[in-house]
């Protein structure tokens, strides 16, 4: 059994996961957008892809994706802490550290504690992560949100967003219904701009693109 699907079959994983499933995140006008395991293993496969396309190796991979099942978890303890520093705290709970290496524990505390904005990367696996995290903005999200305001509405009408990393570009893509309105990412700009800041990590041009029309990222700027 490879590590992703140790993680996937730990009940004390499942438990926990569970648990922020059954929690509604709302807190300072935020929207209680899902954090289970939809999303984690959504961010999971962004994240080999990602990964893929950098060239990682098999074993920096699945690290990648072990940390993406568990970069949220922190959750588990209630929205009133620094989910981020928290996952990045008890995320060994839900692994068997002799499956990994020094190196990969601590590469494993880092990129999930840097998950949020990016600002630390020390690794292709966090680099991966905050990108992977960034890119599920898909209608997935919120379509069972108790809110749905103009926000979660539209996104509900992103139906998919693809990642292509080459040798020149970070290319972003939304596949969206033909009536979404891009000025909510406004207000959620962190999925705009996070692509731009990794972009530039990588000294690659950046493209952001919504039903192959490429967009002025600069509009969400604050």
């Amino acid at each position: 059994m490879g590590l992703y699907e140790k993680v996937l079959n730990n009940k004390d994983y499942l438990k926990a996961v569970e648990k922020i499933e059954k929690t509604k995140f709302i807190a300072d006008g935020k929207w209680d957008w899902e954090h289970g395991l939809g999303h984690y293993q959504r961010v999971a496969n962004y994240a080999k892809k990602i990964l893929i396309q950098l060239g990682a190796d098999e074993r920096t991979i699945e690290v990648g994706m072990v940390a993406a099942l568990l970069h949220d978890i922190g959750l588990s303890k209630g929205d009133k802490i620094n989910h981020a520093l928290e996952s990045s705290i008890i995320f060994k709970n839900y692994i068997e550290e002799k499956d990994f290496s020094e190196k990969e524990l601590i590469t494993l505390e880092n990129a999930i504690k840097d998950h949020s904005k990016g600002d630390n990367i020390q690794s292709l696996t966090g680099l991966a992560l905050v990108l992977a995290d960034k890119l599920d903005v898909t209608y997935h999200r919120t379509i069972n949100s108790s809110i749905q305001d103009k926000i979660n509405t539209e996104i509900q009408k992103i139906k998919n967003v693809d990642i292509e990393i080459n040798d020149y570009e970070l290319i972003v893509r939304y596949s969206t219904i033909n009536d979404f309105d891009k000025s909510i990412l406004k207000n959620w700009n962190k999925a705009v701009l996070v692509p731009m800041k990794i972009a530039k990590h990588l000294h690659k041009k950046y493209k952001f693109i919504i039903n192959e029309q490429i967009i002025n990222y600069k509009e969400f700027m604050d």
